[in-house]
């Protein structure tokens, strides 16, 4: 006599838009740790933010670059600012120097920036 053995098919879980810090490719970079927010062991936010040495890294740069750079010439992009560097890929750039007039010449709106190789910015 056959029987029919029971299996267990795994679910593959989606993992939530949140958790994708970039996109190469069309491929989602998630962030590290990511896995343990699935779990439950840690919140989204606990894996989102920037450590300390981070945030102090950036803000020296920061400082540095506005008190150096042409602000007439460029301007100065932080806070995760999106960018669009080839088709179905984008990066989250904690800061980025973007020359003003090209910049401004597309309009303001909330798109990702996008390649300056292709004469955007």
């Amino acid at each position: 006599m056959i029987t029919a053995k029971n299996k267990k098919v795994k679910k593959r879980r989606s993992i939530p838009k949140e958790l994708i810090y970039e996109v190469r490719y069309g491929s989602p970079i998630y962030y590290r740790e990511y896995d343990k927010v699935l779990s439950g062991e840690k919140t989204l936010e606990e894996v989102m933010g920037s450590s300390k040495l981070q945030w102090v890294i950036i803000y020296l740069i920061f400082k540095y670059l506005v008190e150096n750079l042409d602000r007439r010439k460029y301007l100065i992009a932080t806070n995760k600012a999106g960018f669009q560097w080839a088709p179905r890929s984008w990066r989250n750039l904690d800061i980025a120097i973007f020359d003003r007039e090209k910049l401004l010449k597309g309009e303001i709106n909330d798109k990702l920036c996008e390649n300056t190789s292709r004469g955007s910015y």
